[in-house]
């Protein structure tokens, strides 16, 4: 079995914006556009859920200040935990949304315990973040450990106990879909602990395959491998606005500045760089970011600021702009292009038409043959195609 570290950061956006906007830090938060993103506790208690309409969340919680998503600010932050992460255990895997994560504690020379409470710590210094983590055999009780864990604490399921630990809790924590939640409240199973005790054959012929897969997780069987996280390298230039850019020159020179600076990074060296990802801090709150691949690597900064240039001013930022910021992803060397086959090759293609002749003197019937679509609509193959005798001009 696989030790298993999971590391859960409660209401991540929440945190984040918490992080690094203390004029909000002890109010009621909502986040989101037209639907809830994420909330604080305070306003959870109201009853507010994620995913819910925005105008029905500020009904439920009117003191709540409500602040547009940053998504790409979410997502950098959460990648440099990542990276801390990495520091610590070979196999990470990013989990299901902003701020989980899971360790692979197998074959490390530490314990649990000191190891966990060593991680909390070196989060919340360095990140400024209070993580629940829980340890078991196995992704799935490791992830309930964690859920059910205040932040801060740790909760370390021993080898073998973790069908007695999820015994008592309620299904929900299963990854079942909604039809199997519904028809399992209609037969009044509500607790892993009910589930691991019915029959496994009868468990199955009733919710077949993701039957199978819920009843083996409550009796504590989880042999999922982690996915280890897959980290693109790219190279990222940002650009503080000394003012709100409100004009679309002012920030295309801020976008052009910035993707030069960025290919003159040493750390892209001489590589070839497939996309560029532009992103900017709005004024008042709220992120923008477009996402620019390129045809084919460019090697040439002009090439690549031609045509961010070209995605940006059809679609600019809708407000204005505080920070700006250029990612080139997709490093590579040189790739080849294909070419024609006889582009620039008079020579060679005098010798296959030479070739051609002679096969024509040698047989007679046609040696090589060309198609020619005659049908290609037609339901009948023979009636789609042609192929015709090739010959020299």
């Amino acid at each position: 079995m696989n030790t298993v570290a999971c590391l859960h950061i409660p209401r991540f956006a929440v945190e984040a914006e918490r992080r690094r906007r203390p004029d909000v830090a002890a109010q009621l938060m909502l986040i989101g556009d037209a639907t809830v993103l994420d909330c604080s506790l305070g306003a959870d208690a109201s009853g507010v859920r994620r995913g819910m309409r925005m105008s029905e969340a500020i009904g439920l919680c009117h003191r709540a200040d409500v602040l547009s998503p940053d998504i790409p600010h979410y997502e950098r932050l959460f990648e440099e935990i990542l990276d801390y992460l990495e520091t610590l255990s070979p196999e990470i895997e990013h989990g299901e949304g902003l701020g989980l994560a899971y360790l692979s504690l197998s074959g490390l020379p530490v314990q649990a315990e000191p190891f966990v409470q060593d991680l909390i710590a070196g989060l919340h210094r360095r990140f400024g973040f209070m993580p629940s983590i829980g340890v078991a055999n196995g992704k799935f009780p490791s992830r309930v450990a964690a859920g059910t864990t205040r932040p801060g604490a740790s909760k370390i399921i021993p080898p073998g106990e973790e069908h007695d630990f999820l015994a008592l809790l309620s299904v929900e924590h299963l990854p079942a879909s909604d039809a199997m939640r519904w028809r399992l409240d209609l037969l009044g199973i509500t607790t892993m602990g009910e589930v691991a005790a019915l029959p496994f054959g009868a468990f199955q012929a009733q919710f077949g395959p993701e039957g199978k897969r819920c009843w083996e997780l409550t009796q504590g069987i989880d042999d999922e491998p982690l996915l280890p996280r897959i980290k693109e390298e790219a190279v990222v230039r940002r650009l503080q606005m000394p003012a709100p850019a409100v004009a679309l020159d002012a920030i295309l020179m801020g976008v052009e500045r910035l993707v030069h600076a960025a290919y003159g990074d040493p750390r892209r060296g001489s590589r070839w760089v497939r996309k560029t990802v532009v992103r900017a801090v709005l004024d008042g709150g709220g992120a923008w970011e477009l996402p620019v691949p390129f045809r084919e690597a460019l090697s040439d900064p002009r090439d690549a600021w031609f045509a961010t240039k070209a995605a940006i001013i059809p679609c600019p930022p809708e407000r204005p702009v505080e920070e700006l910021e250029v990612e080139l992803v997709g490093l590579s060397y040189e790739s080849g292009k294909q070419a024609s086959m006889f582009e620039g090759k008079g020579r060679l293609w005098q010798q296959v038409e030479e070739a051609v002749r002679q096969l024509g003197a040698q047989r007679s019937r046609p040696s090589v043959g060309k198609v020619m679509p005659l049908d290609p609509s037609s339901r009948i193959p023979e009636r789609r195609a042609a192929l015709l005798e090739m010959e020299s001009e």
